[in-house]
């Protein structure tokens, strides 16, 4: 689970404050595989493999027999729809009566299906942070994560940074990532050195928004360089929102790069492929002019098309005018 402070959130407060660094760089970006423009992307669930509906029956007895995992299992295929109709509301019970009855792994589903808004169904955050706690008292890590980040927070419990550091360490000790989380925590509560120390301890192991906070945080300090290269680092572990806003610092003067032009449009070209509408709309841009890559307006007005598909109003303007 991601952190509350996204980073898109968190970089868009710094960009654009500092001044010019020269020559940071350690990689280039990553140019990714263009995939069609009127194509879509597939989304990703916890559940993997075929589910039949002749494992209803199996499921459902080994939940009634007081196997927690079973419920959980019972309460996938509601969720998903698989070999029953999609019902939101069994799912939720099921995963809290698989949490009932021991499973760690169901009070955490429990809890995001009571706390994040997920099938419409009502929020109740108070009743996700007693699942998350009931998952982390299992030694759930994932549990222990999500009860940390609320304590942080406030959500659904009184905030307490000094109760968050508990449940993210346990969550840790348990072999869960939670490296960036504590970053946050540490950065909340003013401990800046602690924070990067475990936002480059997150970062180590590639996790994208680790580095993409490590360059927030370092934009904060007026570490250009330093922010570029991990912005880059972040946007090469497929952040979107890196890759645009390392583009940005070049734009800005903010650091000075070899060929800044084709730079400036390989990142932002990542970045819309990755699902960021900013960079799909200066992708187009730059296809308009002739910016870092040959003129083609064709080109542009699919980028602004897509832009546009994105909720970028600026983009749906410009694709009509080509």
């Amino acid at each position: 689970m991601k952190r509350v402070m996204m980073l898109s959130v968190a970089l868009v407060v710094t960009a654009g404050m500092f001044g010019c660094a020269k020559q940071p760089q350690k990689e280039e970006p990553k140019q990714l595989v263009p995939k069609d423009l009127n194509g879509t992307t597939s989304s990703t669930t916890f559940s993997t493999g075929r589910v039949y509906a002749s494992e209803k029956n199996n499921y459902l007895q080994q939940c009634q027999n007081g196997n927690g995992k079973g419920c959980r299992d019972l309460g996938t295929l509601y969720e998903l729809g698989l070999g029953v109709k999609k019902d939101p509301l069994k799912a939720r019970y099921y995963a809290q009566k698989g949490c009932e009855l021991g499973s760690g792994e169901s009070c955490n589903r429990a809890g995001n299906l009571y706390g994040n808004h997920l099938f419409n169904l009502p929020v109740d955050d108070e009743k996700a942070s007693q699942m998350y706690m009931k998952g982390c008292e299992l030694n759930y890590a994932v549990a222990c994560n999500n009860l940390g980040l609320r304590y942080i927070n406030g959500k659904g419990v009184v905030r307490n940074l000094d109760l968050a550091e508990t449940f993210l360490q346990k969550s840790q000790r348990l072999g869960n990532n939670t490296y960036n989380n504590l970053g946050y925590l540490y950065e909340s509560k003013g401990d800046l050195a602690k924070a990067e120390e475990y936002y480059k301890k997150g970062c180590d192991t590639q996790d994208a928004m680790a580095c993409g906070n490590l360059a927030v945080l370092y934009q904060s300090q007026k570490r250009n360089i330093d922010a570029y290269n991990y912005m880059l680092k972040a946007c090469n572990l497929s952040d979107a929102d890196a890759c645009q806003l390392a583009s940005m610092m070049i734009y800005r003067k903010e650091v000075e790069v070899n060929n800044p032009k084709e730079t400036m449009f390989q990142l932002s070209a990542n970045a819309c492929e990755l699902g960021n509408k900013t960079g799909c709309s200066d992708t187009g841009y730059s296809y308009e002019i002739g910016l870092g890559v040959p003129k083609d307006l064709k080109k542009a007005k699919k980028y602004y098309q897509k832009a546009c598909k994105m909720g970028h109003q600026y983009s749906c303007k410009k694709a009509k005018s080509l």
